[in-house]
């Protein structure tokens, strides 16, 4: 078990729980393999930390304090869309599973967590994410999520920068809605000083490299991103 673990050191993973003997059973066993783990301890952080960082997984438990979980799961769905999530809950109710399974969640477990069941949901959950890793845009080109790189219709690796990149993972990763110029600013450069200048040209660039509507602009106010083909 510990050998398949390994070979998902990579994958980068959010755990949301204010239950602290769930989160000592869950560092245990990420311990062994997983190095890029975040803890959140309420919805608040839970959601900016998914708005400012890519993750692979989200483990959300259904108990935490500062919020009810068919309201947060909600917020949580728009936010998610390309990344995998387990839901932990010491209920079985029919409102809560339903919220669950709206949500997208590839597993349920309940408490007390038995670890092997852990384990064997988050490999299965993160090899799923794997399988289903591309997301499509008009024209061919389309997103590898589980490689996070971008691809034109022959398959070839379009050569973004990290700036391009970054703006392009922001869009993706709240598809549907407009961004705008403050969010990008605090998310894609860092906090540092960003002129609209600069940003329409990154813009262009990605254009330029794949097609024009890929993004679409409203003036003085953001962008957004194509629609994803479904």
């Amino acid at each position: 078990m510990i050998k398949n673990l390994r070979r998902l050191d990579n994958a980068r993973i959010i755990v949301a729980s204010n239950d602290e003997a769930v989160v000592k059973e869950i560092e245990r066993v990420f311990s062994n393999f997983c190095k890029e783990v975040f803890y959140a301890d309420n919805s608040i952080e839970t959601i900016e930390a998914i708005m400012t960082n890519r993750y692979d997984i989200v483990i959300i438990d259904t108990d935490l304090k500062d919020s009810d979980f068919l309201q947060f799961s909600m917020k949580l769905a728009s936010l998610t869309v390309t990344i995998a999530k387990i839901v932990i809950s010491d209920s079985d109710k029919d409102d809560i599973l339903k919220a669950a399974v709206n949500l997208g969640a590839y597993a349920y477990l309940l408490k007390p967590l038995n670890l092997k069941d852990f384990e064997l949901s988050l490999i299965m959950c993160l090899n799923q994410a794997k399988r289903s890793d591309m997301i499509e845009f008009r024209e061919g080109f389309y997103y590898n999520i589980y490689r996070e790189q971008f691809f034109n219709k022959d398959s070839q690796l379009i050569p973004f920068t990290k700036l391009e990149y970054g703006l392009l993972r922001l869009l993706l990763d709240r598809k549907g809605e407009m961004i705008d110029y403050k969010t990008i600013e605090e998310v894609v450069w860092k906090g540092k000083k960003m002129s609209i200048f600069t940003m329409r040209n990154v813009v262009n660039k990605i254009r330029q490299k794949t097609y024009y509507e890929i993004i679409h602009n409203y003036s003085n106010k953001g962008y957004k991103i194509d629609e994803i083909k479904t």
